[in-house]
C-alpha cells in the first residue's frame, strides 16, 4: 500500500492556495519543480485544466487516483520541450541545487511567453520561535541558518530570476505565522528538522537542544508561543 504524505499544516495550505492564485488565469499546464511528495500538486489538481506534472530527483510525485504525471529528474535539465507549460513553480528547491540560475533558466525555457514562473523559498534567517530564553533561541536558529545549503536564498531570488532572463518580476514577502505548538503544525515540524540537523552536524549539544525544546513547550503552556517564517514568492515572465 502506498504511503500517503502527512497532511499539510493549515498555515502552509493557505500559503500554497495563495501561491497558485498567482497565475494570470487558471493554468492549463502546470509544472512543479522539486515536487517532493506532491502536496502542492494535490492542491492544484482542481485548478489545472489539462496537464499537471511534478519532477523531483528522488520522489515520484503523485498518486494513481488523480491525473498527475510523475517524473524523476533534474530541475536544472528539464526533459520537456520549450513552451510546454503556462505555470512553472518551485517551492523550497533553489537552496538545494548546485546552480539555481540554471534551474530558473530551464523553468523560463519550458514556460510559454504568456505564462508565469513562480519561485517560493523561505529566508531561513527570518525564522522566529518565541520562547523565554532568547539567547539560546538565537544561537540555535543562527547555527541552523548558517549551516544549511543556502539560508538566505529567499532574499536573493529576484536577482537570480533576472540573471536567468526572467522579466516583469513581482516580489511578495509572505509571513507564515502560527500561535500553537502541536503536531501537524509547520512550526512543530520545523523544530524536528532543526533538532535533527544540528544533532547530526554536532553544531549544538543534546542538552542545548533539549533545553530549547523544553523552553518552547513552556512558552506554549503559558500561551506565549509564536512561530513565523518569511517566504519570498517571486513571479516572473519568460
Amino acid at each position: 500500500m502506498r504511503n500517503e504524505p502527512p497532511p499539510l499544516p493549515a498555515s502552509l495550505q493557505d500559503h500554497y492556495e495563495w501561491l497558485l492564485a498567482r497565475a494570470a488565469a487558471p493554468p492549463s499546464r502546470l509544472l512543479d519543480i522539486g515536487a517532493g511528495q506532491g502536496r502542492l500538486l494535490g492542491l492544484a489538481r482542481e485548478l489545472v485544466r489539462e496537464r499537471l506534472v511534478g519532477i523531483d530527483p528522488k520522489h515520484p510525485a503523485g498518486r494513481p487516483d488523480h491525473p498527475i504525471a510523475r517524473v524523476i529528474g533534474d530541475g536544472q535539465r528539464l526533459p520537456f520541450a520549450d513552451d510546454t507549460f503556462d505555470f512553472v513553480v518551485e517551492t523550497e528547491t533553489l537552496e538545494w541545487v548546485r546552480d539555481p540560475v540554471a534551474l530558473l533558466r530551464e523553468a523560463a525555457r519550458v514556460c510559454t511567453p504568456r505564462g508565469r514562473v513562480v519561485s517560493d523559498d523561505t529566508d531561513w534567517d527570518t525564522l522566529v520561535f518565541a520562547g523565554g530564553d532568547g539567547t539560546l533561541g538565537r544561537r540555535i536558529l543562527r547555527a541552523f541558518c548558517d549551516s544549511g545549503p543556502n539560508g538566505w536564498i529567499g532574499r536573493t531570488t529576484p536577482s537570480l530570476m533576472r540573471r536567468a532572463g526572467l522579466r516583469s518580476i513581482e516580489v511578495n514577502v509572505r509571513v507564515i505565522a502560527e500561535h500553537e505548538l502541536k503536531p501537524g503544525t509547520l512550526g512543530y515540524w520545523q523544530i524536528q528538522v532543526i533538532d535533527e540537523w544540528l544533532r547530526a552536524k554536532a553544531l549544538a549539544t543534546a542538552q542545548e537542544l533539549d533545553d530549547w525544546r523544553a523552553d518552547l513547550h513552556q512558552a506554549t503552556d503559558r500561551g506565549d508561543f509564536l512561530f513565523s517564517a518569511n517566504r519570498y514568492v517571486c513571479v516572473g515572465r519568460p
